[in-house]
């Protein structure tokens, strides 16, 4: 069993650490030297661990639960590590040490194997892991990372391949557990020789996790997987046109310029728990109109940012009534109301709380000056409103997407608090005193989308968020030359709870097929409405 020292003893701690590191890998990998190594080593190590266990330079065991990954990591420098890209610091990695990742996720994590005997690729799921909403994410992600990597590296997937093994997971935010470390972003939540975590979604924007890669989400995926099967860019990328509704929104496309756009903040979208679960709980029952707005008020700081926005909203909304100045209010931030997530909203509707307002879609959106990208469901994404002919606000969150790297502030994009107690400054800023800046910013986003559906952009893209990264996990795995990698997985403490859920050929777009049934997964599932959405 590998181990983790913690560093007291710098030398001799040090030294211990690698001399049981070459021990086990010279175990694994060359077998028939064992006894002449246990010879030489055994002075060495009986030497180091009476130097080194006093009691306090203890050997900590993996276990998460054990481990103060504080304290391991006490030496990291911690401004390299903010500055740090997790692709360029992939160390080699076994199949022992991916099994190590299990006990820091909840949920939407799995262990992805190619078996050369098989020829085939194999997801496994734990079952000490719930299956939660957004779970789904995980399964999509797979059926199509893997046809990317038999198309992209064929040679390294054939029958008399050695076998390759990666950590993945998928959702809007990581699935991992919510200790107290990631609640107070108490970085880094994981020893820094954790093995690569490839994350298709948004990732921490600290390095809680440092290594934990940003790759596309599911909706992006598929455009890479596009581009890995013909060699052009999806349709989602390019102009919005007749035959393409889903395309991005130039204001070129549709015939919208900066100086007709309408003056104000707009966000549409969806809540779904938060909405129940806070806001409801903030408001007495009986208490309605302008009372229950006065509540919502005097909690703002309590609000999740959308609901800011809605209270922002309803106050620009009063002093445009008051006024009379015949102006628009300056923001114009409400949850979408239609479909099947109408009753939702009932209460508040009835409580006259006007939260709600009609849904817009990308070409209604695009007729405002000024965007603001604060999620939530059925919301156009941030590359989205990028595209669009107003400046994007760009919501300061705990998490970021694969290409954020791309955007520069007041280049891009006109950053906004997490809290959102700059946004009317902000607004003041760009629509009264810099309008010529902030027009100029809206250009160079759209610039930005724009590069995302042309050929030469788009290679540029899917060399730094999809090729290299994959080929560098490919590059430091270390292929188990012991023993089978069924058996080091079900011999392992956390690899036996590991269970295959999906098999894939590969050999064509979504050529996978589920291995278990509903059962399993009902099984796994828990019902959120009873339980608190975890906050990060």
């Amino acid at each position: 069993m590998k181990m983790v020292t913690v560093h007291n003893n710098n030398h001799a701690v040090s030294l211990r650490t690698k001399s049981i590191e070459l021990f086990d890998r010279l175990l694994r990998r060359d077998g028939g030297l064992l006894i002449l190594l246990t010879l030489l080593a055994m002075p060495l190590l009986f030497s180091q661990f009476l130097l080194s266990d006093n009691g306090s330079n203890r050997a900590l065991t993996e276990s998460p639960a054990m481990m103060n990954v504080a304290e391991v990591n006490s030496h990291i420098n911690m401004t390299a590590l903010l500055e740090s890209n997790p692709v360029d610091n992939i160390r080699p990695y076994d199949l022992d040490d991916l099994l190590r990742v299990i006990p820091y996720y909840d949920h939407a994590m799995a262990l992805l194997i190619y078996d050369p005997i098989d020829d085939r690729f194999f997801a496994y799921y734990s079952t000490n892991h719930r299956w939660k909403r957004g779970c789904e994410e995980l399964t999509v992600s797979i059926k199509m990372i893997v046809y990317i990597l038999r198309r992209l590296f064929p040679q390294r997937f054939t029958p008399t391949s050695p076998e390759f093994a990666m950590v993945i997971s998928a959702g809007d935010v990581p699935g991992v557990r919510v200790t107290s470390c990631v609640k107070k972003k108490d970085y880094p939540c994981s020893p820094l020789d954790l093995p690569p975590i490839l994350h298709f979604g948004h990732v921490f924007q600290l390095p809680l996790f440092p290594s934990m890669i940003a790759m596309p989400s599911s909706k992006h995926l598929k455009c890479f997987n596009y581009w890995t099967r013909f060699g052009s860019v999806c349709e989602e990328f390019q102009p919005i046109r007749p035959g393409n509704p889903h395309g991005f929104v130039f204001g070129a496309n549709v015939d919208l310029a900066w100086e007709y756009l309408v003056p104000q903040v707009i966000w549409r979208g969806e809540d779904h728990q938060v909405f129940q679960s806070i806001v409801s709980k903030l408001i007495p029952r009986g208490v309605t109109g302008s009372d229950a707005m006065d509540v919502l008020r005097d909690h703002i700081d309590e609000l999740i940012p959308q609901y800011k926005g809605v209270v922002y909203t309803a106050d620009a909304e009063r002093e445009a009534r008051e006024t009379q100045s015949g102006k628009l209010p300056w923001a114009n931030i409400k949850f979408s109301n239609h479909a099947k997530d109408s009753q939702m909203y009932l209460q508040f509707r009835q409580a006259g709380i006007p939260v709600t307002r009609e849904y817009m879609d990308n070409k209604d959106l695009a007729k405002f000056r000024y965007q603001i990208d604060l999620g939530g469901g059925n919301s156009a994404g941030t590359l989205e409103k990028l595209a669009m002919p107003g400046a994007l606000f760009h919501h300061a969150t705990a998490t970021k997407e694969y290409y954020f790297n791309r955007m520069k502030p007041y280049e891009h994009y006109i950053p906004i608090a997490p809290d959102l107690s700059d946004l009317w400054k902000k607004y003041i800023w760009a629509e009264s005193e810099s309008p010529g800046t902030a027009k100029k910013i809206s250009e160079e986003g759209t610039k930005l989308a724009a590069s995302f559906g042309t050929p030469e952009g788009f290679e540029s893209i899917f060399e730094e968020y999809m090729r290299t990264p994959l080929l560098r996990v490919m590059e430091a795995y270390e292929p188990s030359m012991y023993k089978p990698w069924r058996t080091i997985v079900s011999d392992h403490v956390e690899g036996s709870s590991m269970k295959p859920i999906v098999r894939c050929t590969a050999s064509g777009p979504y050529d996978c097929q589920n291995i278990v049934g509903k059962k399993f997964f009902q099984e796994l599932r828990v019902d959120e409405d009873l339980i608190e959405e975890d906050q990060y």
